[in-house]
């Protein structure tokens, strides 16, 4: 059977990027350096893991998907995994990605949510934005794997609570571990801390970097209290924290898939070159002992 050897977290600040082609000519800001830093050495930890294929669990920015036609989860499983949008390259000057898709492991884990209680759209025309390509590009630039796409919906309400979250990465990883192949598979999701898009909100990270809910849900990550990450994950209380701040449901996926393992990876980057990024890892020993 396949088996799940690395589990990631991490933003997709498409201002990463863009700080990524200044620092070689050392004109990055220095905030954004940290972030930067922390992709590399989970690229590096995702290098170790030696996967053959990769779990892709981003979201739509209402760039196809709208308030009203919005699937809570879906599988994507075209031929190919294109992206991001043209608007979104020519906005921040992002790369494209262009992987072949795992149809194999795409559909069991379509048909295999079935019997763990998660009735998964499905779609084969999409386009993957930045929440997708972004990540993949500094996770993984070589663009040699072949990959399983999901879409969650974090933006259209209403949204399902962190529990629901949990609950699909949970069935995600059981999807993966009961596909009848040798393949060695990683789980990247993406998400958010505290953020806010468009509005008086949006530079609050200029002069507040880390808040007090970025705080206090780090102090939960760090003490793995997942019960108490759950609790304090419905859409209502992280829209509080602001606009953007549902992004963080992404993160529950991974803690479901982790089956309560503590990560070993952990790291809040709170700067004023972008809001609060997390950056979570679980690595194959870890997560052996998040099976057993």
């Amino acid at each position: 059977m396949a088996r799940l050897v690395s589990l990631i977290g991490v933003p997709h600040d498409p201002t990463l990027p863009i700080a990524a082609r200044l620092r070689p000519d050392g004109k990055a800001p220095p905030g954004a350096i940290p972030a930067l830093d922390c992709f590399e050495e989970l690229r590096l930890e995702l290098e170790k893991s030696r996967p053959d294929a990769l779990v892709m669990v981003g979201s739509d920015h209402l760039n196809q998907w709208f308030f009203n036609n919005m699937a809570p989860f879906m599988i994507g499983k075209p031929e190919r995994l294109k992206g991001p949008f043209p608007s979104e390259m020519r906005s921040w000057g992002l790369e494209g990605c262009d992987l072949p898709i795992h149809g194999g492991l795409a559909r069991h884990m379509l048909k295999h949510g079935y019997e763990e209680g998660v009735d998964f759209a499905f779609s084969d025309e999409f386009i993957a934005d930045h929440s997708f390509t972004i990540p993949l590009n500094f996770l993984r630039p070589g663009q040699d794997l072949p990959v399983v796409p999901a879409f969650v919906n974090l933006l259209a309400p209403p949204v399902p609570p962190g529990r629901r979250f949990a609950e699909v990465g949970r069935a995600m990883r059981s999807g993966i571990e009961s596909f009848a192949g040798e393949e060695r598979v990683a789980l990247i999701v993406t998400g958010h801390m505290s953020n806010s898009v468009g509005g008086p909100g949006m530079l609050n990270n200029m002069t507040e970097p880390e808040t007090d809910w970025d705080r206090a849900m780090w102090a939960r990550i760090e003490a793995n209290d997942v019960d108490a990450i759950v609790q304090h994950s419905l859409w209502d209380q992280l829209y509080t924290a602001g606009n953007g701040t549902p992004g963080f449901l992404a993160y529950l996926l991974a803690f479901g898939a982790a089956l309560r393992a503590p990560p070993t990876y952990r790291r809040l980057i709170a700067t004023t070159a972008q809001p609060a990024c997390a950056f979570l890892g679980w690595d194959e020993a870890a997560l052996d002992g998040g099976r057993a």
